[in-house]
C-alpha cells in the first residue's frame, strides 16, 4: 500500500498543477444546467438536440454550455454526418462527475 501511495504522489508531483485551468474547470463546474450536461454525457455521446431534451432548457442555452465545457476541456465535440456528437474528454472527467454524483448523494 505505501509503495502504490508513493508512486501516486510522485505521479502527481512530477505533473506542474496550472491553478488557472482547475480554475477554469472550477467554474464550468459551477452551473447546474452544464452539470447536468455532463451527467447525461455519462451515458455517452450525445446531440444538442438530446441534450436539450434531457435538461430542458433551450437549443441556444445548451449550446452555450457546451462551449464552456468544451473551453474548459470537459467536453469534445466530433462530427458525425451533419450531426455534432459531444462527449466526456476522458475517463478521468467521467471518474470527477462521479465523484461530484457520490458526494453529493
Amino acid at each position: 500500500m505505501s509503495h502504490r501511495y508513493h508512486d501516486l504522489v510522485m505521479y502527481h508531483s512530477s505533473r506542474a498543477a496550472d491553478p488557472a485551468a482547475m480554475l477554469e474547470v472550477g467554474r464550468a463546474l459551477s452551473c447546474e444546467n452544464r452539470l447536468t450536461v455532463l451527467v447525461a454525457l455519462l451515458e455517452g455521446p450525445s446531440t444538442v438536440g438530446t441534450l436539450v431534451r434531457h435538461t430542458g432548457t433551450s437549443q441556444p442555452n445548451v449550446s452555450n454550455h457546451l462551449a464552456v465545457l468544451r473551453t474548459s476541456g470537459l467536453v469534445t465535440a466530433e462530427k458525425v454526418g451533419r450531426t455534432v456528437q459531444y462527449r466526456l474528454t476522458s475517463s478521468e472527467v467521467a471518474s470527477l462527475v462521479r465523484a461530484l454524483i457520490a458526494v453529493t448523494s
